[in-house]
């Protein structure tokens, strides 16, 4: 489980999607052009507590939404084919670019009418769900290559980007993870982004969802 709210029970993992900065493509360029300008290549992690990937998915165009990439991965088709084992009821959490589901909690819109305690559900979560941001910050920061890759084969990209994942996890086993090596620039990017997300729409929720993130809600000291 999470190690950094003991209090905000059942969080196994935290979830989010980062743009690894490409060449222009010589195929479908438009489709690689993410919301800020520039071309690049999604990768989707889920860390855990230490800053350890515990799952990645890489390869889609930058325009796609971090929904519509999570829905692509094959972490997707495993849940749907009850493939991954959430055990004791837990959950990993993301923004609010993600659907509230019982296995992917994510905080309340703000609408300008939220209770004090909807509030600070978003506050905890926030403070969980932060630690992703913190990975990719420390992934960019220590392979800088990965601030913008220069080859233009795909599949190569991909293979670059996993391989990078892979050897973070390896530093991160070995307790190597100096503080010089998270990427500042990436990290205050990654807030700015999350603070204002595409929304999903939440009007087909699972009552259940609904409802266990209101329980985990009411037990949450203020």
């Amino acid at each position: 489980m999470f190690k950094s709210l003991k209090f905000f029970i059942g969080i196994i993992g935290a979830i989010d999607g980062s743009h690894i900065r490409i060449v222009k493509p010589k195929k479908n360029p438009n489709s690689y052009c993410n919301r800020k300008n520039y071309h690049s290549i999604l990768l989707q992690g889920v860390c855990d507590s230490n800053k350890l990937f515990l799952d990645v998915y890489t390869g889609e165009p930058g325009s796609i939404h971090d929904m519509r990439l999570f829905r692509k991965s094959d972490l997707y088709e495993r849940i749907k084919n009850s493939l991954i084992d959430f055990p004791e009821d837990s959950h990993i959490v993301g923004d609010l670019a993600y659907k509230l589901s019982p296995y992917l909690l994510v905080g309340f819109k703000n609408v300008g009418i939220l209770t004090e305690r909807q509030k600070n559900f978003n506050k905890k979560l926030s403070q969980c769900r932060v630690k992703i941001e913190n990975t990719f910050a420390y992934l960019k920061g220590r392979f800088r290559r990965l601030k913008y890759l220069e080859t233009v084969r795909l599949d190569l990209i991909c293979l670059l980007i996993v391989c990078a994942c892979i050897m973070h996890n390896i530093c991160i086993l070995k307790r190597d993870l100096p503080e010089e090596f998270i990427d500042e620039i990436e990290l205050r990017a990654a807030r700015e982004e999350n603070e204002f997300p595409v929304n999903v729409n939440e009007e087909q929720e699972h009552n259940e969802a609904l409802l266990k993130r209101m329980e985990i809600m009411n037990i949450l000291p203020i």
